[in-house]
């Protein structure tokens, strides 16, 4: 399995930071003066998972905590990020804004996670065996053949670590009965010892397509800014509802200090679990859809889109509204044919929605979008 430090690990040229620990990788952007708090938060975070021993899985939670509750001023959310680690034998891999990651199995397939500037991160583990990861962020170069990355921060545009241990393997002799290496037409003399053929060579996993032949220069999309509500800061200066007990951020009680309530940026109220993997912050209002981006909403810069599809044509082409009231999320059926239903916190089965009818999504809700499409809404705030 990848991730031994023993692999090599290539340095790809660029303006960004790449961070190595142990088995651990992270890139992003550079930070900028709106992203600088978060690219220091994300640093930290490695840093504590790495001198913590946690794998690739404890990594990305982490990650997504920094994330989830750091709001970003448009155009330049979301920051451009990800970070891979192993996770039994496979690897656990996040990714965010346009960055990308590509991973290439023992079997020779590739998997591309990312890369298209979208609104969400997206988080998955790859199966092993896993025999080449790449991390990369917009504009990323080819490596310099002379550079390799051992442990730190490091300026650069990304990186690609390569297994050795089906070089290894391919080294090894082979098990099976002794082959006569003697002339073909000549018998051999009884007094050599046979000697074994040497196995064939495995060959190399496929090498990964510089990043311009990946991916078409994307298109910059307009993103809303999350509006200023009425909040409370802590004693650490975390943006918080007033009617909070303690930090959504840092867990301390909102109870012993004295609060002086104002106006400022709406952090994210929380995030969706789709069931493709995607992770979705909630920081302005969401459309999902068969064909969001042409929706009203999303045109008129409103609310983001969400893709959604499936096999049996369910999904409307403008079917819910996820809408952010204040510090409250609602979930809104834009009166759809197959309908959206939910299943709150602890129930079971799954209740359809009147259409044009807000409901209150409380964390741990489970929603059904057309008759198979799912994802699950959770915050570590109030619900």
């Amino acid at each position: 399995m990848i991730g031994e430090t023993g692999d090599p690990v290539r340095l790809l040229a660029g303006d960004g930071l790449v961070a190595r620990e142990g088995a651990l990788s992270l890139v992003c952007a550079l930070p900028a003066a709106e992203t600088e708090r978060v690219v220091d938060r994300l640093l930290a975070a490695f840093a504590d998972a790495s001198s913590a021993g946690e794998d690739g899985r404890a990594l990305v939670r982490r990650v997504i905590e920094v994330l989830a509750s750091s709001a970003l001023p448009a155009p330049s959310a979301p920051l451009a990020c990800a970070v891979a680690g192993p996770a039994g034998d496979g690897v656990a891999v996040l990714v965010g804004g346009a960055a990308l990651a590509e991973l290439v199995t023992g079997s020779g397939t590739a998997v591309r996670v990312g890369g298209d500037a979208a609104y969400t991160w997206t988080d998955r583990v790859v199966a092993g065996p896993v025999t080449r990861i790449g991390l990369s962020l917009p504009g990323a170069r080819e490596p310099e053949p002379r550079l390799r990355l051992g442990s730190g921060v490091v300026r650069g545009g990304g990186l690609v670590q390569v297994s050795t241990s089906r070089a290894v393997r391919a080294e090894e002799p082979s098990a099976g009965p002794p082959v006569s290496l003697s002339h073909p037409d000549r018998p051999p003399s009884s007094g050599a010892a046979a000697r074994p053929s040497p196995p064939s060579p495995t060959p190399p996993p496929p090498p990964l397509p510089t990043r311009a032949e990946r991916l078409p220069a994307p298109a910059r999309r307009s993103v809303p800014e999350p509006p200023h509500v009425l909040g409370v800061n802590c004693k650490n200066h975390h943006f918080n509802d007033m009617r909070a007990h303690y930090c959504a951020v840092c867990g301390i009680s909102m109870m012993q200090a004295t609060l002086a309530p104002f106006r400022g940026p709406r952090p994210p109220l929380g995030v969706l679990l789709v069931d493709d993997g995607q992770t979705v912050p909630l920081t302005v209002d969401l459309l999902i859809g068969r064909e969001p981006r042409t929706a009203k909403e999303v045109t008129e810069r409103t609310a983001v889109p969400l893709r959604l599809t499936d096999s049996e044509g369910s999904i409307s082409r403008r079917h819910t509204l996820v809408r952010l009231d204040e510090w409250q999320v609602e979930l809104v059926d834009l009166g759809s044919v197959n309908g959206t239903a939910i299943t709150p916190p602890g129930g079971t089965g799954f209740e359809r929605l009147r259409p044009d009818v807000p409901v209150v999504l409380r964390p741990g809700t489970a929603v059904r979008i057309g008759r198979s499409r799912t994802f699950r809404f959770e915050s570590n705030r109030d619900g």
